[in-house]
């Protein structure tokens, strides 16, 4: 009798040379006006078939928010907080109107700056920048809180994760937004146009994309730094409905065929 071996390897690469679908979340879908912006939004919204995670909160007198705002706001000269909800550089990714505004308040769960997708995908990357608050304290500082702008030394950092659907850790990448660790001044840098982050290195079971914020600048309440970021263009892929199943019920009709005709591709005589 013969055995035939389907050799692991060319299953895997089956698998990933199946048919994808790519998907880009640009936001323009919300249809959200001119130079304004939308946070009351609990538990969220969906876009470009994504879920971003939003809680907003009414105090009495004041209202606060955590996770994903709707912005199309241009504002690039106002410091402080009335202005947080402006992309350091006035628009969307490639001049377009709307992107979404990420706030990490510091206090609520990490999980509420979150994208959910609507299944296991690889996720491609995102454009992200700072907004015009966080910048501008980071050059200037902010009296009105007692903030010292950013000295050598100083960063403030944007901190990707990856989940699978059981909500296992897929890896994590950093990116600074803002960077004065080098002893060159003329190397130090806040972001402040749009920059594309590869994530695809997380694979291809990502279900949720976690985003917090951390900088080296922290008080005696934590940190000092406005923990705002603009992301916009987040690129996905998701393999097309049914071609998983239909490889499989290739590779099994494969394996019975070779079975009828007593083995081929590769055997092992019967001991």
């Amino acid at each position: 009798m013969q055995r035939f071996f389907l050799p692991a390897a060319a299953v895997a690469a089956a698998l990933l040379a199946l048919p994808a679908t790519a998907a880009v979340i640009s936001f323009e879908d919300l249809g959200l006006g001119a130079n304004t912006n939308r946070e009351n939004l609990t538990p969220g919204f969906t876009s470009g078939g994504a879920t971003f995670a939003n809680t907003w909160t009414d105090w009495g007198t004041f209202t606060g928010w955590n996770g994903f705002a709707q912005s199309t706001r241009i504002n690039t000269t106002t410091p402080g907080w009335t202005n947080q909800f402006s992309s350091y550089s006035g628009s969307g990714a490639g001049g377009s109107a709307t992107y979404a505004v990420g706030y990490d308040d510091g206090y609520s769960p990490a999980v509420d700056m979150t994208i959910t997708f609507p299944s296991d995908v690889t996720v491609n990357g995102l454009h992200v920048n700072n907004t015009t608050y966080t910048a501008l304290t980071i050059r200037d500082g902010d009296a009105a809180f007692g903030v010292l702008p950013f000295d050598a030394g100083d960063w403030y950092k944007l901190i990707l994760q990856g989940f699978d659907a059981s909500n296992g850790s897929l890896g994590a990448i950093d990116f600074y937004l803002a960077d004065y660790r080098s002893l060159i001044p003329a190397e130090r840098y806040i972001i402040s146009a749009w920059t594309y982050i590869d994530l695809s290195s997380l694979g291809p079971t990502v279900r949720q994309l976690k985003m917090t914020l951390d900088s080296s600048d922290v008080g005696a309440f934590g940190i000092n730094t406005p923990t705002y970021v603009a992301v916009d263009n987040v690129t996905y892929t998701v393999p097309e409905p049914g071609a998983a199943g239909l490889l499989l019920a290739g590779l099994g009709g494969l394996w019975a065929y070779v079975r009828r005709r007593g083995g081929a591709a590769e055997s092992s005589p019967d001991a």
